[in-house]
């Protein structure tokens, strides 16, 4: 659904539009909060909140930005104040040394896109088996990713789900560029190890 239609839609009262923007767009939320707030509790709490605000405050919305980002803007400033009122904030910012020493393996494991330069050796035969290997290997995936630290789960939610920019990001979490793209490269190689492993002990 396009912002603009969908602003549009929920501006004249779509239920259907709220319903489909809520299962679509919470997930990601929560887990935004949760980065800041550090509970996943208050952030529901916080996600709710916003979607009050969102919702009350549709006439406000002036087009400067995505009407995504600008939910989620709302959703940081929330999570945020929260988090000062709750004395809970997470520490999302990186050391400067760990920065830099992930930063100096980044470009060799990534390439400028955030794919793999060298991916996992994947199952090279389309077969019925493999189908459901990959069905497997996709839960693996998303088992890894629910473990993730919060801000890495929110990040990888915000860039390969909601398709936000490295610099929208680090705007509504309060970092550096630089901090999320480290963020980023370790949660990838994460995955990526453990992908590996299982790969590795499917074929034996």
């Amino acid at each position: 659904m396009a912002d603009c239609d969908l602003h549009t839609r929920l501006l004249g009262g779509d239920e259907t539009a709220f319903t489909e923007a809520y299962a679509s767009l919470n997930p990601s939320m929560v887990r935004v909060a949760g980065a800041i707030v550090g509970s996943n509790a208050t952030a529901e709490e916080v996600a709710q909140e916003t979607w009050l605000a969102v919702i009350g405050g549709l006439t406000k919305f002036e087009g400067k930005s995505s009407f995504k980002n600008w939910v989620f803007a709302i959703l940081s400033n929330k999570a945020r104040t929260r988090a000062k009122r709750d004395g809970r904030n997470v520490a999302l910012v990186l050391e400067p040394d760990e920065d830099d020493s992930a930063q100096n393996t980044l470009n060799a494991r990534f390439n400028a896109d955030g794919t793999w330069s060298d991916p996992p050796a994947l199952w090279e035969e389309i077969t019925p088996e493999r189908i459901l290997a990959g069905r497997q290997t996709w839960q693996i995936v998303r088992g890894i990713i629910d473990k993730l630290p919060p801000a890495q789960q929110a990040i990888l939610s915000l860039l390969e789900g909601e398709k936000l920019s490295a610099g929208e990001i680090a705007s509504m979490l309060g970092l550096s560029q630089g901090n999320v793209r480290v963020h980023l490269h370790r949660a990838r190689e994460r995955i990526r190890q453990t992908l590996e492993r299982e790969i590795a002990a499917s074929k034996k």
